[in-house]
């Protein structure tokens, strides 16, 4: 084993930069040497990042695996290699001379809990585990009786957000820990000159928008403020080509007041942010959430915006866990975009008031330096892998 475990990591979509989730992960392991991890996914999201990666599936006869047999048929769908069997993980591993001591799996839906069942039976169950929810859909009925057979072979069960803490915790009748993952590299260069409004006043979204809806309620009212407020710019949006082909594939049309700039590389993301004035982050359109991930989850590029201290303007309904995260901590300012006049308002305040845009950034750096540094992260997450191993770490 050494000094540095083998760590199997399961997730749902395969680390990359094309998804929150995958890029956090990797921000967590990019100081781990990367030939002691191994990603194993159920499904591709980007191009996976690790060179040691499986893409696996999995093995079943039920209905839900038959229609999604035929639909891919329907539609024509031949991928280049249909996944790995998942209960050929542990001989396909052998085969390369790679042998895991400890499983760290995101899994958020009865497929990735098959998977690691697969995976804890093929190693004799001897395998410690940390389970760390960072996404929650239980939707399938026998999704949590598997949750609960699987419970007891769980070294750590972690969660991202206190909505899922609380209901995960019940279910099991154990203890669930909130660990974030909302980390990265603090920079060193942040926003310190908050200026009045101007024609050179710049707003920006960062990363993925499930609801294209959003943008068009962001639109509409960026088109109203422009009456009011002289040369008021494109909102510039951010995101990996996979987030433009998808828009691209569903035949939207992006709005005028919204530009798709492409997608920022790691080493200019902090720099390029702070040149910004605001930070617009699209989640959900109903103050009930209306779906798993809206109740449950929250948008992780708060991290990298919130570090570079930009003003927060979050718009998602108030009973999700995005909008109670962001109200507790003060982080910034929550409306539901759905509610046009309410939404108009609060982007002409912002816009209007340099005072409270600098108080709003000011408070969104103050947190990240106390909250996002992702070396105490890490030093949480290996001496966790040591403790559960019970052997000295040198990391």
């Amino acid at each position: 084993m050494g000094s540095h475990p083998n760590i199997l990591i399961l997730t749902t979509g395969c680390l990359s930069l094309a998804h929150g989730t995958g890029a956090r992960l990797l921000n967590q392991f990019a100081t781990y040497p990367s030939e002691h991890l191994w990603n194993v996914f159920a499904g591709y999201q980007g191009e996976p990042a690790l060179a040691q990666h499986l893409w696996v599936r999995r093995y079943d006869t039920d209905w839900r695996s038959e229609l999604r047999r035929w639909r891919r048929k329907l539609l024509h769908i031949q991928p280049q290699n249909r996944g790995m069997d998942m209960r050929e993980i542990r001989s396909y591993l052998n085969r390369k001379k790679w042998y895991p001591d400890l499983i760290y799996a995101t899994c958020l839906c009865r497929d990735d809990l098959e998977i690691l069942a697969s995976i804890l039976q093929q190693y004799n169950h001897t395998l410690p585990v940390i389970q760390h929810f960072l996404d929650w859909h239980p939707d399938d009925p026998q999704m949590l009786p598997l949750l609960k057979k699987i419970n007891p072979y769980l070294s750590q069960v972690w969660a991202l957000t206190e909505a899922m803490q609380t209901d995960i915790s019940q279910i099991l009748h154990c203890p669930v820990s909130v660990v974030s993952v909302f980390h990265c590299d603090l920079p060193t260069i942040y926003k310190h000159n908050y200026s009045p409004y101007d024609a050179n006043f710049r707003a920006v979204i960062i990363g993925n928008c499930g609801y294209t809806e959003i943008l068009d309620d962001l639109a509409q009212a960026w088109r109203i403020l422009a009456h009011e407020f002289t040369n008021l710019q494109p909102i510039h949006w951010y995101a990996h080509p996979r987030s433009w082909q998808c828009l691209q594939e569903r035949n939207y049309q992006l709005p005028a007041e919204i530009q798709y700039r492409g997608f920022i590389p790691e080493t200019e993301l902090m720099a390029k942010l702070s040149s910004y004035d605001l930070a617009l982050i699209p989640f959900n359109r109903c103050d009930t959430p209306e779906s798993w991930y809206a109740r449950y989850s929250s948008p992780s590029r708060m991290t990298e915006l919130a570090s570079v201290g930009l003003p927060l303007c979050l718009l998602a309904g108030e009973e999700t866990a995005a909008a109670q995260y962001v109200a507790k901590n003060d982080l910034g300012v929550v409306v539901n975009p759905s509610d046009q006049t309410n939404l108009i308002t609060t982007l002409e305040s912002l816009l209007k008031n340099q005072e409270l845009r600098q108080e709003l950034g000011q408070k969104s750096r103050r947190f990240a330096e106390a909250n996002f540094n992702v070396l105490a992260h890490r030093k949480l997450l290996f001496e966790t892998f040591a403790q559960l191993l019970q052997h000295p770490t040198e990391m």
